[in-house]
């Protein structure tokens, strides 16, 4: 086989090779568009649901005996009523940094998780409220848990997931990254026993002596979902442009290629 007609059978070859990746990239784009779009149905049906609980009338807390069958798709934001008291054994400081929005305090903070005894028995963890940082570390000034017993109101929370990604926490400050109640009883306070599942956001006003209490507006989800399908839809269009300027800039030297082997 002659140099030319090497040169323009891997030319061709080269050329196969190039449209069939971008065909298979603009194939992946599409899937992920979809998927994107598939995670916006679930989405909008989470923020929906969760809504309804938020509007729904106030129930007592699940007992000790149903929480190993909860669901947390079921539970998320359903708005309780608790009786018992704050342990004083205990208190995890959890960081979070608040955008600046119309709330009192923004920046850096914790959210203050205390554990909360049950009359009928069982522990779970109320997120009482935040504390901006110059009032948590290294001496906390902010208000304590009150003593005694109390009847508090709030709505349940599934778990903050735990992810490669997450740091370790701080033992001897009590400093942990996400609110998860078994995390938090595994690392922190492996004295209690009988922990709930989730954890209950504060809402009422008693015994909420924090600078900010837990938003109920924090239900305001982040749903990007069909920005990043159109994003992935728009990469996908763009696939056979690309291919097409390709071939048409590498026309000519395909042409001349041939040309020089007709003179040979």
């Amino acid at each position: 086989m002659s140099e030319s007609k090497q040169n323009i059978r891997q030319s061709g070859l080269g050329k196969s090779f190039f449209v069939g990746f971008l065909l298979l990239c603009m194939i992946l784009f599409l899937a992920l568009g979809f998927w994107q779009l598939d995670r916006l149905q679930w989405k909008e049906q989470l923020i929906a649901s969760a809504n309804d609980r938020l509007n729904a009338e106030r129930m007592d807390i699940p007992s000790k005996a149903a929480w190993a069958d909860l669901d947390p798709d079921t539970f998320d934001f359903q708005k309780v009523r608790m009786t018992g008291q704050f342990l004083d054994c205990c208190e995890a400081r959890v960081f979070i940094s608040l955008p600046k929005k119309r709330d009192r305090y923004s920046g850096p903070g914790y959210w203050i998780v205390t554990p909360f005894e049950l009359a009928e028995g069982g522990v779970v963890y109320v997120n009482r409220g935040f504390a901006p940082q110059e009032l948590t570390l290294p001496k906390a000034e902010y208000a304590r848990a009150p003593q005694g017993e109390l009847t508090l109101e709030g709505y349940m929370r599934r778990p903050e997931r735990v992810g490669s990604a997450t740091l370790e926490p701080d033992l001897a400050k009590q400093v942990d990254w996400v609110i998860n109640p078994a995390r938090l009883n595994e690392i922190l306070f492996p004295e209690l026993e009988d922990v709930a599942p989730f954890y209950v956001n504060l809402s009422s006003p008693t015994a909420n002596d924090l600078p900010q209490a837990p938003d109920e507006a924090a239900l305001n989800f982040t749903n990007r979902h069909l920005e990043y399908a159109f994003t992935w839809f728009g990469l996908a269009a763009l696939m056979p442009i690309l291919a097409i300027f390709w071939l048409i800039r590498t026309r000519r030297p395909r042409q001349e290629l041939a040309k020089s082997k007709t003179e040979d």
